[in-house]
This record gives C-alpha cells, sequence and structure tokens, in this order.
C-alpha cells in the first residue's frame, strides 16, 4: 500500500483542471495525475491528503481558500486513490458549509474519507478495510484531542491488524520536525499505532524508527501549485509492506512537481526519505517530556 503527501487540486492545478467554457484545455488527459497514475494505481491501497475543500457552499474563511473543482473526487478515483484524509487546515476554507458540502461530495462519489470529525464529532476519525485479506485501520488526525486519540487507537487494534495514522502537524516548510511531533508520533506508537504519517509541512523531513515502527514526519507536498520554496517541489510516495503482523518493510518513491502543480516519478525508490537539500538532516533533541495528557 502507498500513502502520499498533501493534494491540492486548487489554484492553479484548478485552472487547468476546469477551463473556461469554450476553451479547449491547455493539459493531458488525468491531469494532474497523468504521469503517475500507472504507478499509483499499481498499490493494492492508496491514501492522500486532500488539501483543499470541493464545494461550491459556503463562504470563504480566510483571503485565498483552497477551492477544487467539483468534480475532483472522480479524478482522485481514476488515479488510484482508495482514500483521502479530510483532517487538515484547508478543509474549511469554506466554512463548515463547504466542508460539509465536500463530504456530501465525496460520499455520492465513492470515494471513502476519514478525519470528518472536525465539524461533526460523531463522525468516526477511522476508516477499516481488509485488503487481501489484511485488516487495515486508517486513523486521519488534525488537532484531536488526545484522550479521544488514545480511545481511538485503543479501539482500532481490536478491529484491524494494521493501525496507520496520518496526521496533519508540524510547522510549514521545517526541515525538521518539532519537538511535539517527535513525542507525539512515539506516543501514538505506544498506544499502538503500527506507524506514523505526517503531512503539512510541504517539505519532506526525516523519518524516524522508533521500537522497529516507522514515524515518517512529513511526506511533502504530491499535487500543489505556487510553491518556490527550496524542497517545496520535491515529494515522495511511501510504499508499505504489511502483513497481519503490521508493517513489514517501507520504502519511498521520489517525486517531482512541475510549474503546473503536477507530479512525476524521480528515480529509482529509496530506503531513506528523499530529502532535499540532500544532506543529513539529524532528528531534533526530544527535550522535557510532553505531558500529553494535559492536552484537552
Amino acid at each position: 500500500m502507498a500513502f502520499v503527501g498533501d493534494i491540492s487540486l486548487s489554484m492553479h492545478v484548478a485552472a487547468y483542471m476546469n477551463p473556461p467554457e469554450g476553451k479547449p484545455s491547455e493539459v493531458e488527459p488525468g491531469f494532474p495525475f497523468a504521469a503517475v497514475a500507472s504507478k499509483l494505481r499499481s498499490y493494492d491501497y492508496l491514501v492522500g491528503n486532500l488539501e483543499c475543500v470541493v464545494a461550491n457552499r459556503g463562504k470563504p474563511t480566510i483571503p485565498l481558500p483552497l477551492v477544487a473543482p467539483l468534480h475532483s473526487p472522480n479524478v482522485l478515483l481514476d488515479a488510484g486513490f482508495d482514500l483521502v484524509s479530510v483532517a487538515n487546515n484547508h478543509v474549511e476554507d469554506l466554512g463548515k458549509d463547504g466542508y460539509n458540502d465536500m463530504l456530501k461530495r465525496l460520499t455520492e462519489a465513492k470515494l471513502p474519507y476519514v478525519g470528518g470529525y472536525l465539524v461533526d464529532d460523531s463522525q468516526d476519525p477511522m476508516v477499516v478495510t481488509e485488503v487481501n485479506g489484511i485488516k487495515i485501520a486508517v486513523l486521519g488526525y488534525f488537532n484531536r484531542k488526545t484522550e479521544q486519540t488514545y480511545r481511538d487507537l485503543e479501539r482500532a487494534q481490536k478491529l484491524a491488524d494494521v493501525v496507520l495514522v496520518y496526521l496533519h502537524w508540524g510547522i510549514d516548510f521545517s526541515p525538521h520536525p518539532t519537538r511535539f511531533q517527535r513525542q507525539w508520533g512515539r506516543a501514538l506508537i505506544d498506544h499502538g499505532a503500527s506507524a506514523v504519517i505526517g503531512a503539512h509541512s510541504h517539505i519532506i523531513q526525516p523519518e524516524e524508527i522508533y521500537k522497529g515502527k516507522l514515524i515518517a514526519h512529513s511526506l511533502g507536498n504530491f499535487v500543489f501549485s505556487g510553491m518556490v520554496k527550496r524542497g517545496s517541489q520535491d515529494s515522495a510516495i511511501l510504499e508499505l509492506e504489511v502483513d497481519k503482523s503490521g508493517v513489514v518493510s517501507h520504502r519511498y518513491q521520489p517525486i517531482s512537481i512541475d510549474e503546473r502543480g503536477a507530479p512525476s516519478l524521480k528515480g529509482p525508490p529509496t530506503a531513506e526519505p528523499p530529502l532535499t537539500p540532500d544532506r543529513p538532516r539529524p532528528l531534533t533533541a526530544l527535550g522535557k517530556p510532553i505531558d500529553f495528557s494535559a492536552i484537552r
């Protein structure tokens, strides 16, 4: 199976996907995933972070909301995605009305999502899917309360063989995970996660192996236009081999993002995250232990 980072089908990407009426498309069929679609479709299970809002309802909550074309769910399905996370800081760019409209559209398109609790706390932050006889739980989080998270993980372990936590966390464009990321990732492993995967920084961050389990702090962007900072146009697909015991192995497929915001394959898979710039990035110090029980 595989995870990719931030997918924003907005701004220039949206303009290419949705040309003005009567104007021919300037991009290839299947944009923005055309160059990687065969790779994406080869996985048994594919997950991405949908960092935009797919809606035509609601009012902007920020000056430049990340709004995607209404046919985006079908584009994602055609590209091979089996699940998207809607737990991030841009899904409410059109307010609660826009967020709920997106969830309705994803449901109608039959594209499963995780993280819908942001507006409706009754929604389950977890999706459990059986793939080739292996039960996989994916939990999507953005600012989830500590005790709720621990309860989620306890339940996930009873329902699934493999428990994967997909987080939106950290600091934009930071080459290093924060002390909070370091310690929270470990706490999630301690409470039952088979692996922890992150997004939000827009650049790839170093990984950590803790108690034999992977914490991939950030996969960077995957589809995003308008990014110019160093490293923001480099990405990776995190490939995981799993069985009923958990994550058996992992590797990274390097990705390059072009000026339109579209990804393409960049060289062979690597054992370590393909960092930009390509030099050692020592992990930040763990520092004083954080009392996560105090975070309500």
